[in-house]
């Protein structure tokens, strides 16, 4: 029987608890009196076949997929890798088996013309190796040799325009039937948006994403996708799983520790005292994670969405009280903006100040004017392939300044339409130039709601660099940010991963 979430407070008897700290953890004694919230265990999983085989069968607010499946139409198969962190490098992957499935009754149907697109928008394009991975071997060597499957490409000529201002993926506005596959974890992953901003053009794409979110412009592009194309929807959702047994402490609970739980603890930390970067890396990376899944929908895309973010609530939200004054939280080992690349400052802190601190049902769980004590080296190490436009954007244009306004007036035009940027996107797997802007507007929200972001371990300049403090220790970060939120401060840790979502009921 899995058990919910809870909020546990220190008192004497609390061992030293486990943070995260990207492709790291530390183990910290927190001042007494300090609320732990602890996520949910995972809920016990499904057979992936069968849900998915009664998701085709059984969808909600749509007929059966099979009734659209008739001799002679185009058929576009979707799928996305937004889930966090990127299941994509699990094996198998659920997508294989979903894949098989809808193809298996497309060939009965009589359907030959059937084209598979790997839609990641404006993350970087999927190489041809993640794609096999993605669709697994028999779907691969079925497509690959006649170029029936590949990454969307955002900045392709080829784009057509399925109405003014919006431009899609050739093979999607020319199908008959799209079938969209997603994999979610995470509330914001659900519905049109993968889709809305995975098969679109480089500038419409953008504009859904600018500014954190731009509502309007997203609306707008679904109720264009919504009228011009034929969907068909399958949300695939994840359980809490997020590390391989040999690291499964990291998801217990540390007064639950038993001797070898102990042993691997330790091992850890010395090897991330003495390990390269890539080697740490790769041990907290998830190719071995025992992914479950709780739920297979398919049918219409917001009533698929709506299930969807009702299961990720139930499994995932989290009573933690009040507000509190400073909430501890660190970066997980991987997010969709850096498999098989170091964790550089902008995505530590958009993993922290956008994902962890947005991630509540109304109000987050810091006050407004409180701190975030976050933790994480922030060295200044960028991908040179995936992350040449974050490079850029942290060497050039944050020394100049962090005004988010300033940097879209003056910056904002050269990461959009830059042609080097365009050109190591299309050719090299990076992330589209506009990837920094990305990352920077969506933890401005939580930078105008805290007084004080303090990292504790962290390269000084980096953390400068953000418009953030530099603390040596915890004690040190709690007295910087008692100018601000005073001496007795009511503190929340957030024990992520695995995902939680804040419910603030004081």
């Amino acid at each position: 029987m899995n058990r919910p979430g809870f909020v546990l407070e220190v008192d004497e008897r609390t061992p030293p608890l486990l943070i995260a700290e990207g492709a790291g953890c530390r183990l910290e004694r927190l001042p007494l009196g300090t609320r732990v919230a602890y996520p949910a265990e995972s809920r016990p999983g499904i057979d992936p076949a069968l849900a998915i085989g009664r998701a085709l069968t059984e969808p909600v607010g749509a007929v059966p997929l099979g009734d659209l499946l008739r001799p002679g139409i185009k058929v576009a198969i979707v799928f996305t890798d937004g889930a966090r962190p990127a299941p994509a490098m699990a094996r198998p992957d659920i997508r294989t088996e979903a894949l098989e499935q809808i193809l298996s009754l497309a060939a009965a149907a009589g359907i030959d013309d059937v084209q598979l697109v790997a839609a990641n928008g404006l993350r970087r394009l999927a190489s041809e190796a993640e794609i096999r991975g993605l669709v697994g071997e028999r779907v691969h060597r079925s497509f690959a040799s006649d170029g029936l499957i590949g990454p969307h490409d955002a900045e392709s000529p080829d784009l057509v325009e399925l109405a003014p201002g919006v431009r899609v993926n050739k093979v999607v506005a020319e199908a008959d039937l799209v079938i969209d596959v997603s994999v979610v974890s995470e509330l914001e992953h659900t519905g049109w948006q993968q889709l809305a901003t995975g098969v679109t053009g480089a500038a419409e794409s953008w504009a859904q994403l600018r500014g954190g979110a731009d509502a309007k412009a997203a609306d707008d592009v679904v109720a264009v996708l919504a009228e011009h194309l034929t969907v068909w929807h399958l949300e695939i959702v994840l359980d809490q799983s997020q590390f391989a047994p040999r690291l499964g402490f990291l998801g217990k609970r540390e007064w639950e520790w038993n001797v070898r739980d102990r042993a691997n603890a330790l091992a850890l930390r010395r090897l991330q005292q003495f390990a390269p970067h890539r080697v740490r890396r790769l041990l907290l990376d998830v190719p071995s994670a025992p992914y479950g899944v709780l739920a297979a929908t398919g049918g219409e895309t917001s009533a698929v969405g709506e299930v969807s973010r009702g299961i990720l609530l139930d499994q995932q939200r989290v009573d933690v009280g009040a507000q509190a004054d400073i909430v501890i939280a660190g970066p997980a080992p991987v997010t969709e903006h850096n498999q098989d690349a170091v964790m550089n400052p902008l995505i530590a802190a958009w993993d922290t100040l956008a994902r962890t601190f947005g991630a509540h049902t109304g109000q987050p769980a810091v006050r407004q004017g409180g701190a975030m004590i976050l933790f994480h080296p922030l060295p200044q190490e960028f991908n040179a392939r995936f992350h040449a436009a974050s490079a850029d954007f942290f060497a050039e244009v944050l020394p100049l300044t962090t005004d988010s306004a300033r940097i879209h007036a003056e910056h904002e035009e050269r990461f959009v339409s830059d042609e080097w940027y365009a050109s190591l996107y299309r050719t090299q797997n990076a992330f589209h130039g506009t990837h920094p802007l990305q990352l920077w507007d969506a933890i401005q929200p939580a930078a105008a709601h805290c007084s004080d972001i303090i990292w504790v371990g962290a390269d000084r300049a980096s953390a400068e660099r953000l418009g953030h403090r530099a603390a040596s220790t915890l004690a040190d970060a709690l007295e910087i940010a008692s100018g601000s939120v005073g001496r007795n401060p009511d503190i929340l840790h957030l024990h992520t991963p695995a995902s939680l979502i804040a419910d603030v009921t004081a």
